[in-house]
């Protein structure tokens, strides 16, 4: 008789584990046709997407290289505008140079004609 309950206990165990795997099993059959559909729309998705992103990197790459020219461009501007700075420093040195020595020899020889003139009227007033 005891075996007879231990067995019924066992099989209405086993009927209501049976009754409660049933919903169980159907709930990870719905979320497994979920996930099929899911993984199908991103698959659908993921080709479109990374035709865009090569074409985006692609533009950025290309921005990139121009702008890499661009400064390229501003350095050589720079350097010759620098250039252009020292040789123009340079020029005003030499005509400074040629122009300041004569011109000082001007003012000398004017102020020494002017006190000779002053000198001369000087002596004649007297």
């Amino acid at each position: 008789m005891l075996q007879t309950i231990s067995v019924t206990v066992i099989a209405a165990s086993i009927v209501v584990f049976t009754i409660f795997l049933i919903p169980v099993l159907l709930q990870v059959r719905r979320t497994a046709r979920e996930a099929e559909k899911t993984l199908e729309t991103v698959r659908t998705q993921i080709v479109p997407l990374s035709h865009d992103l090569t074409v985006i990197s692609l533009e950025i790459k290309g921005i990139v290289e121009s702008v890499h020219r661009q400064v390229e461009k501003v350095e050589d501007g720079i350097n010759t505008v620098g250039d252009a700075a020292l040789r123009l420093r340079e020029f005003q040195g030499r005509i400074e140079r040629i122009v300041e020595e004569p011109l000082f020899e001007i003012v000398a020889l004017s102020r020494g004609a002017i006190r000779g003139v002053e000198a001369f009227l000087h002596f004649f007033r007297r």
